[in-house]
């Protein structure tokens, strides 16, 4: 193994620290999203299903 060997397996390494460093905060931020979205639209059905379960004031009668 030569210098320049050790040069380049030192600067791939590097590389491939970098783009883990780069894609993990990637990949957390689609997955923090997609649970945010998930969490908002059951929250969203939950809302709908209470507003749907509460009675409603009734209207006056009006006089024959």
């Amino acid at each position: 193994m030569t210098v320049n060997d050790v040069g380049r397996a030192g600067a791939r390494l590097v590389s491939r620290l970098a783009a883990v460093a780069i894609a993990v905060p990637v990949v957390a931020g689609f997955v923090l999203l997609a649970a945010a979205l998930l969490a908002g639209r059951s929250l969203r059905d939950v809302w709908r299903k209470l507003l749907e379960a509460r009675p409603r004031a009734q209207e006056p009668r009006k006089a024959a």
